[in-house]
């Protein structure tokens, strides 16, 4: 690296020094990333064998030594920071002291990994970064400086001091994770001719550039044996997760798991994609459920508890459909196994009861991963799965609104019929809405997906049994067949009118919400090959729903009214039963309510789940709805 020029660095330091003890930097643990893979990088130019060999660049190692010790003091308390402010206050004096490299690059990888075990991953790309569009993005934001190839001798950059990085250097290549690539495009590098591209180009760009370049040093030959190892040795795609990939440098990864590992990491550097897919919910769940073993042996029983649920709800309810298209047996399995888990941890059985679950489960999950092996679903897969999303989720909408519809247009009743097409309307609305929100503005947890599928499910089927049991209720009367035949808008009141406004719009939103989650985590295993029989399955349930809609008016629209209303209102109560139990399903997932699971079935088409509170709760709807449709019946006789 060649010399800077003292004013550029004493700017550049007296940058720095403001930029550390400003309030924000206190919690931007990638900027200490950024720093300590610096110092772990280019301490080798400034000390050779004790010697200083580069009096300026020894003075950087020097100040940016002292000035991460103080970024760390300056962190929030939490478990592990003393450990790493000890590590850092090492490395300043294994500067002082003129150390040899490898004792820095000790220090360096140890910080970078603690920083990153204390404080967590504050940012990694939300999709497989396009390299193709980095690659495009490099040769005119990049190349003028760092070269066509990334060798650092661009023509731009033979005036810059220091000089640009050298991306195919293997030395620097093992030394920079992901992360920290990522900060430095973001950031700049103060007192280098690497500037700032936070304004000019976009978060996913710039994760696209840093794994772009931070592919470079990979051979053909490294990524040709990584993706062996990453496919074949077991227990590789759990231990290489999206979050080892963008926060650990190739020498943490080749230190801790081996040269397999290493040249694991290699081969996902050049084709990220291989980890945004069921790999990454897989490896997720599988962590969860060893963290939850681990609390519930440490006698944390609430950590556990709240680790089972993630491991089933951000792990593998996101892999569920596509396990279902492959293989419907094992996913029933792997769904009871998680059940077992978090039944052991709620009633709280033995610690080694709890751990037999938690094997089990994993089991299952290792056979899901074996079963959804290869680079993507196959294209029978991909269409019956899209396929199966959306014609399960919309046939509930469309029965729901279809049998509103029906009743309106058979009344005449123009005003009711607007107010229904409003409600479905505004949830299609909501619904692209909330698609922006996930996909651009936050992250839903498992838990909050849940509790609005929950809350709405139990809405709607309150909601659906009322109304199910007033059509009931009127299908005889001789004095709702009058108003049917004269005003019906009069006869129904703002009042009723707007509670089907309301029951079409929270019956759409909600299939809405939970396709919308599903096609998220389908869409991350779907290759370039095999998009297209993605929406051949959308195309095929469009068509599908279209039929049954069609059927469903024409049939509809023939019944004489009064056993029309009969068989709407079985119909709906029926749809509320459903409803019930998955709400009840879904609020227990999120664990707001208790299950206590019992040895039946799942029938999930009926709502049916194995647990005493939803089987309860669907008994008592089915029981009080017969009672109020005999008493109803008997009236009107």
């Amino acid at each position: 690296m060649a010399a800077v020029p003292i004013p550029v660095r004493l700017a550049a330091v007296l940058i720095s020094i403001f930029f550390l003890n400003s309030p924000a930097f206190a919690s931007n643990q990638t900027a200490l990333v950024q720093l300590v893979e610096y110092v772990g990088a280019d301490y080798i130019n400034a000390v050779v064998d004790g010697d200083i060999v580069s009096p300026e660049e020894y003075a950087e190692m020097e100040e940016f030594t002292a000035l991460l010790a103080q970024g760390v003091a300056q962190l929030p308390a939490a478990d592990g920071k003393q450990d790493l402010q000890d590590k850092a206050d090492a490395l300043q004096r294994a500067v002082i002291d003129k150390a040899v490299e490898p004792r820095i690059k000790e220090l360096t990888q140890s910080i970078r990994a603690t920083l990153v075990t204390v404080y967590g991953i504050p940012v990694s790309p939300k999709a497989a970064p396009d390299l193709e569009r980095a690659a495009e993005l490099y040769q005119t934001q990049c190349a003028a400086c760092h070269g066509a190839e990334g060798r650092g001798d661009g023509p731009a950059g033979a005036a810059l001091e220091p000089a640009p990085t050298n991306f195919t250097e293997v030395t620097r290549y093992n030394g920079r994770s992901l992360l920290g690539l990522h900060t430095t495009i973001t950031q700049g590098v103060d007192g280098t001719g690497m500037g700032a591209y936070s304004d000019t180009l976009s978060d996913k760009d710039r994760w696209a550039l840093a794994f772009f370049v931070g592919a470079k040093a990979v051979s053909d030959e490294m990524a040709e044996t990584g993706k062996t190892a990453f496919n074949q040795i077991p227990g590789m795609k759990t231990s290489l997760t999206l979050d080892t990939l963008v926060a650990q440098a190739p020498e943490d990864v080749l230190k801790e798991q081996g040269e397999q590992a290493y040249a694991a990491l290699g081969y996902l550097r050049r084709e990220p994609s291989a980890l945004f897919n069921k790999n990454r919910y897989i490896a997720l769940s599988d962590e969860r459920l060893q963290e939850a073993e681990s609390a519930y042996r440490s006698g944390d029983r609430q950590a556990a508890r709240a680790a089972a649920l993630s491991a089933y709800l951000d792990g593998f309810e996101m892999i569920e459909q596509q396990l279902a298209a492959v293989d419907g047996d094992l996913m029933r399995v792997a769904e009871a196994d998680f059940m077992a888990v978090r039944e052991a941890i709620d009633r709280n059985r033995a610690a080694d009861t709890v751990s037999e679950r938690v094997t089990a489960a994993r089991a299952s999950l290792s056979k899901a991963a074996d079963a959804l092996s290869g680079d993507g679903l196959s294209p029978a897969a991909t269409f019956s799965a899209s396929f199966f999303i959306l014609f399960r989720e919309g046939l509930e909408a469309l029965l729901v609104v279809a049998a509103l519809l029906t009743f309106t247009r058979k009344a005449n009743a123009v005003s009711a019929t607007r107010h229904i097409h409003l409600g479905w309307i505004a949830a299609l609305v909501a619904g692209g809405l909330t698609w922006y929100a996930a996909n651009s503005l936050v992250t839903f947890s498992g838990a909050s997906r849940e509790m609005t599928e929950g809350v709405a499910g139990v809405v709607a089927a309150l909601i659906l049994f009322y109304v199910g049991f007033w059509m009931h209720s009127n299908s005889n009367s001789q004095k709702w067949m009058g108003y049917i035949r004269s005003k019906v808008d009069d006869a129904l009141g703002s009042g009723t009118v707007w509670v089907l406004t309301f029951v079409a719009f929270i019956s759409v939103y909600r299939e809405i919400f939970e396709t919308i989650l599903f096609y998220q985590a389908l869409w991350s295993q779907v290759t370039m090959v095999t998009q297209a029989f993605l929406f051949y399955g959308i195309a095929a349930a469009v068509l599908g729903l279209a039929v049954v809609c069609f059927l469903f008016f024409r049939i509809g629209m023939k019944l004489p009214i009064g056993l029309f209303f009969r068989v709407t209102s079985l119909v709906l109560l029926v749809l509320s039963v459903v409803l019930l139990g998955r709400g009840i399903a879904a609020l227990q997932e999120a664990g707001v309510l208790s299950a206590f699971y019992l040895g039946v079935p799942t029938i999930e088409w009926l709502g049916v789940f194995p647990t005493l509170q939803g089987v309860v709760a669907q008994m008592i709807a089915v029981i009080l709805g017969v009672v109020l449709w005999l008493r109803g019946s008997r009236q009107q006789a």
